[in-house]
């Protein structure tokens, strides 16, 4: 038992952290509330650590294809966001190779105008320092027409080799300032391509990062139903055993009430519900007399169950009505209390007898309003709401028994479950 006692202190823990923590919809919490409440209405009669470990095993069970779907998610805007950065890697590379084929064409043209420069000097220094007047006041004191037309000429190549000199070095330094300016242009472009580089890099780390919690979420939640079933798988012949002596004490008690009937009967007892005749009012039909016995809605079905554990079959004998605790319990019909007191699983229960072999029973009350013997009126109240003996919460656990045999009572209930 220590040993059980200590894992379920764990599981709690592990179950409040593992409770919704991957971002986890409105929906899907309610879903695991619903789960939850299902699971504690079949584990009503199971021990304090099976019931917890249920909880546990329902919530991981609602939570898992939650949290394994954030992990599919996580996984694929990991790979997005590598792609990504892949490209913009790429893209900064693109961007740093068109950055120095940029500079390398604006130190070639801005040695292409330190040449034209160099190579023109000499004309410009000779025309600074008046060679070309010269020239012209020669050829002009020149005698001989064709050496004047020679000389002519002449000039007109230096004119014309000067301009050309002009336009070259012109030339060469636009050409140096396009490609400072193509230079530039390249440098921003690199620089705003490896930003976006080691953005995209930080946005996979936060992916990755992502992946790696919402993987950490599903382990933890396989960790936490594995702890839970191995709790709950051993404590399963101790939770057998208890729902052994529980029928055991229903058949008990249907004995005990097949007497208190006979005696009744012997003693020439009606207890006869409205419709006036010894079978009471209640023959087993929809609405054929009994009214609901509590202001509440039905939580739970009469029926087999199939545990959601161990995978046994168990009857659950009873109608359950949730309801607050306190809220007032009124006599389904008219009888004598045969019943009124403690018992086992059932914690504080009334039974009613309404003649015809037909009982009424109200069970996990918090307070008893009738005794023994005493006969009660048809939506009288009788007692108050409870979670006493095996109960998981506040509610009514409601059984009809003819011959002492449980019967699904919504046969003799409103069909409306209505008040």
């Amino acid at each position: 038992m220590r040993r059980i006692g200590w894992l379920l202190a764990v599981l709690l823990l592990a179950g409040t952290a593992s409770s919704p923590g991957y971002g986890a919809s409105q929906s899907e919490l309610d879903a695991v509330e619903r789960e939850k409440a299902e699971m504690a209405a079949q584990l009503e009669d199971a021990s304090a650590e099976v019931r917890a470990a249920g909880q546990v095993l329902a919530e991981t069970e609602a939570l898992l294809p939650g949290a394994e779907h954030e992990v599919n998610v996580a996984e694929g805007r990991v790979a997005a966001a590598d792609a990504q950065a892949a490209q913009a890697e790429r893209e900064a590379e693109a961007a740093r190779e068109a950055l120095a084929v940029a500079e390398a064409e604006y130190e070639a043209a801005r040695e292409a105008v330190d040449e034209a420069r160099e190579a023109r000097a000499s004309l410009f220094s000779a025309t600074a320092q008046g060679v070309e007047l010269l020239t012209v006041d020669a050829i002009l004191a020149s005698g001989d027409p064709q050496q004047a037309v020679d000389g002519l000429t002449y000039l007109e190549f230096l004119m014309n080799g000067k301009n050309a000199a002009v336009e070259e070095v012109t030339l060469a330094r636009r050409e140096a300032g396009n490609a400072e300016n193509a230079a530039a242009v390249a440098e921003d472009e690199a620089v705003a391509a490896e930003a976006a580089a080691a953005q995209a890099l930080a946005d996979a780390e936060v992916r990755y990062a992502e992946a790696q919690a919402a993987q950490l979420t599903v382990q933890q939640l396989v960790t936490d139903q594995a702890a839970a079933l191995e709790v709950a798988r051993s404590a399963e012949d101790q939770a057998q055993s208890q729902y052994d002596d529980l029928e055991a004490e229903s058949d008990r008690l249907a004995e005990e009430l097949r007497r208190a009937a006979a005696d009744n009967r012997n003693s020439g007892g009606n207890s006869g519900g409205n419709s006036g005749n010894s079978g009471g009012s209640s023959s087993g039909s929809s609405g054929s007399g009994f009214v609901l016995p509590v202001d509440g809605w039905k939580s739970s079905d009469y029926g087999w169950r199939r545990h959601p554990i161990y995978g046994t079959s168990r009857l659950h004998g009873g109608t359950d009505f949730a309801a607050g605790s306190g809220s007032t319990i009124y006599a389904a019909d008219s009888g004598t209390v045969v019943y009124a007191g403690w018992n086992s699983g059932y914690g504080q229960l009334t039974c009613i007898n309404h003649g015809g072999g037909i009982t009424s029973c109200y069970a996990h009350q918090s307070s008893i309003w009738v005794s023994n013997g005493e006969h009660v009126d048809r939506d009288e109240a009788i007692g108050a709401v409870g979670s006493t003996g095996d109960s998981t919460g506040p509610h009514l656990h409601f059984e009809v028994r003819v011959n002492g045999e449980r019967v699904n009572p919504i046969g003799y209930l409103p069909s409306c479950l209505c008040r």
